[in-house]
């Protein structure tokens, strides 16, 4: 028996029809293509609105990296700077735009020839764009004069209506000075806005041009703990001499105020300079203006300023209608042309019984007397030209006037951190206030205690070392370097170079005294003899002045927080 075996015919499979897609399925195929178009029509609108930011972000990103390459350099080597935004540091060429920030600097070459030039970095509209513009200008004035420009930022953001070229463009760049706690502060920081709302930060600092690093490091290096002091320097009194100080009642008690900072200073490593406002400002002591008086030592310019001062309560001192503070502030820092000053100051005390009611752009006698906000806007701008320079600014408001309106307006000029201190044994947040208010409702007879404050807050609990040989009974500078430490550190005074070194001493809380001990190195040649101490012109009794025990040369003193103590340490030849 055989097996059978059937084939079948795969063409008649083939040429079944397809049954095609049933509902669900294509249900299904809809839903997932509608998914993956959806998905894909967000990440292309993620992609066109990203585009533009990107690219700013991009631009933003090139602006910061030549931000950075030239601020910083620039400003390591400026040995002045000004930030008026109508500065124009040429008289041969017109820059464009608004000036942020002008600078003075070195150039050292490989030979070791210094050559000075300016930068000006300047805000400018170029086409739709606001861009920051760096100027190098070479033989400044000079038939010779080159200028070299960079576009060093080109995203900035634009300005709100109510600018104009006229004013400091602080709403794209901002320039501040650090440390302005101190008299001297260090270095600028410079914030940069973009159009889009980014903000970057960059700055730098140059060496102070009165504290020199020191050439000779023969002596090793400079112990650490005994760093810079914080008294001293340039101190510019801005005093309002209008009526209305007589006419309360407050003439001698400013009178007294006044001296009484004078005397605090004394023998201390400061130059003084007084500017009187009323109707206009003018330079009350010295009568040149751009001058300052030394008063480390008694002078005959000293002395010719305290009785200036002291004369003032009388009927024939000047005692003008108006109250300028622009003028004043403007006066502070240069020449009525608007020239800065050679010499400027660390420190302004600006002190007034009232509203402003005058400006620099009223005539003498055209009768305005009354507040507008003219007269305010331009003491900011007088002041902020001040704070550009590197200068702290404090205002004290005083007398009947001192409503809280006038103490609003005052503190849109000088600041908003207002004191909190009592006096020169209290001064509280003195070293870093703006604005300062007497007791018993802005009393005169407390203003001396707020100017004690200020000065005890720079100078206070110091004590400044100078050098004398005594031949004969009669003393006279010594010359040479002379080497003195303390509990806070050693420091060399090289007569050369200055005058004074000065040492500054911290007070526990709570602590009204302290013993601090002052010891001259052995010098061949020299006896040590003693040390003629004194705080504000005035001799320290002997319970307050001792030798070491131990017989070192040098002198123990009690010093309190709120003195600046002065010594002669006498030497006479072996």
């Amino acid at each position: 028996m055989c097996s059978r075996v059937q084939f079948h015919n795969s063409k008649q499979q083939s040429g079944q029809r397809d049954r095609g897609m049933t509902l669900v399925e294509l249900l299904i195929t809809v839903t997932i293509l509608g998914i993956i178009m959806t998905s894909l029509s967000a990440a292309m609108i993620v992609i066109l609105r990203t585009e533009q930011p990107i690219k700013d972000h991009l631009s933003e990103s090139k602006d910061i990296t030549f931000l950075q390459a030239w601020i910083p350099n620039d400003l390591a080597s400026a040995s002045s700077r000004n930030i008026d935004p109508m500065y124009q540091p040429s008289t041969k060429t017109t820059l464009p735009g608004t000036n942020v920030l002008t600078l003075d600097r070195a150039d050292i070459s490989t030979s070791g020839v210094t050559t000075n030039y300016v930068v000006s970095y300047r805000y400018v509209q170029v086409r739709d764009e606001w861009q920051l513009q760096r100027y190098e200008i070479r033989n400044v004035g000079l038939a010779t004069q080159t200028i070299t420009k960079v576009g060093v930022a080109h995203q900035l953001a634009s300005p709100p209506p109510t600018w104009n070229p006229t004013q400091s463009p602080v709403h794209a760049v901002s320039v501040t000075s650090r440390n302005q706690v101190v008299l001297r502060p260090i270095g600028e920081d410079v914030q940069v806005t973009f159009g889009s709302g980014e903000k970057f930060t960059t700055g730098g600092a140059g060496l102070s041009s009165q504290d020199q690093l020191p050439t000779d490091y023969a002596g090793g290096i400079i112990d650490p703990s005994a760093p810079p002091t914080r008294c001293g320097g340039t101190v510019t009194v801005v005093l309002d001499t209008s009526s209305s100080i007589p006419a309360q009642g407050g003439a001698t008690s400013l009178v007294n105020a006044a001296l009484g900072f004078i005397d605090a200073f004394s023998g201390t490593p400061t130059y003084l300079r007084i500017v009187g406002f009323d109707v206009s400002a003018y330079s009350y002591y010295p009568t040149t203006a751009g001058q300052y008086v030394n008063i480390l030592n008694s002078t005959a310019d000293l002395t010719a300023m305290r009785t200036k001062v002291d004369n003032q309560d009388l009927s024939t001192a000047r005692w003008g209608g108006g109250t300028n503070w622009e003028d004043g502030l403007w006066q502070a820092f240069r020449t009525t042309s608007g020239t800065p000053f050679s010499q400027l100051p660390e420190l302004v005390v600006f002190i007034s019984d009232g509203e402003p009611n005058r400006n620099r752009t009223n005539t003498p006698n055209d009768g305005d007397a009354r507040f507008n906000t003219t007269d305010l806007s331009r003491a900011v701008t007088a002041a902020n030209f001040g704070r550009g320079t590197g200068a702290r600014i404090v205002g004290i408001l005083v007398g009947n006037d001192a409503s809280t309106t006038n103490q609003s307006r005052l503190k849109s000029v000088v600041g908003n951190v207002v004191w909190n201190g009592t006096g020169p044994t209290n001064p509280g947040n003195a070293a870093a206030a703006d604005f300062f208010l007497p007791a018993n409702s802005a009393s005169f007879a407390q203003l001396g205690n707020v100017l004690r404050s200020i000065s005890a807050a720079v100078c206070g609990g110091t004590v400044t070392v100078q050098k004398r040989i005594e031949q004969a009974g009669v003393l006279s500078e010594a010359t040479g370097t002379w080497s003195y430490t303390t509990d806070v550190g050693v420091r060399d005074l090289d007569t050369s170079q200055s005058s004074s070194a000065t040492f500054d001493f911290t007070f526990p809380l709570g602590t009204t005294t302290r013993t601090v001990q002052i010891t001259e190195t052995p010098k061949s040649g020299y006896t040590f003899v003693r040390a003629d101490c004194s705080s504000g012109g005035i001799a320290l009794p002997a319970s307050r002045l001792r030798s070491p025990t131990d017989g070192s040369p040098g002198v123990i003193v009690t010093l309190t927080p709120d003195e600046a103590v002065s010594c002669l340490m006498v030497s006479r030849p072996s």
